[in-house]
């Protein structure tokens, strides 16, 4: 059995262990609800966060090109990006799935596995994660700028409600 058809098998343990890690980041309270409440309606970021780190895990299990990946990255790092989250904490789910791979299948690797495998493996969950601190860079600054914008629109009405000009 080669590396990527052990990593298809185990999928199902390391997404429940790599949700756990992720829904642990939040606050007891948040997480509990993050990860037990299933209806999308009632727990939007929490589904949008499983479903994308399945997608994830299966463009992995599937061998896909990690730059292809990044689309299912962008919904948890916009989540991530307006949440009270240092820039480490945002992306650390990444760092997280790779260890959580390593602890599922690192010791189960047949004998005879070509070790590329394993560090194309890595590699690609490596750039998963710089992507993500690329990805959560952007979004940081386009908040930067809705914000900035928010402000003018603020003081221009400020501005005309008050006869002020704008210096």
């Amino acid at each position: 059995m080669g590396l990527y058809k052990l990593l298809a098998q185990k999928k199902p343990a390391i997404l429940k262990e790599w949700l756990a890690q992720i829904f642990a980041s939040y606050p007891p309270d948040a997480s509990g609800f993050l990860a037990g409440e299933k209806n999308s309606f009632a727990n939007p970021v929490g589904c949008t966060i499983a479903t994308n780190a399945e997608r994830i895990l299966a463009g992995l299990t599937e061998g896909r090109d990690t730059s292809a990946m990044s689309v299912y990255m962008e919904p948890i790092i916009r989540i991530r990006a307006v949440q009270d989250f240092t820039p480490s904490q945002a992306v650390s789910f990444m760092a997280g799935l790779k260890t959580v791979v390593a602890n599922q299948i690192r010791t189960k690797i047949p004998e005879g596995t070509p070790g590329g495998e394993w560090e194309e493996l890595m590699t690609g969950i490596d750039h998963l994660h710089t992507q993500a601190c690329e990805t959560y860079a952007q979004m940081k600054e386009e908040i930067r700028v809705i914000r900035s914008n928010e402000v003018t629109k603020r003081e221009g009405f400020f501005n005309r409600l008050t006869g002020s000009k704008s210096k």
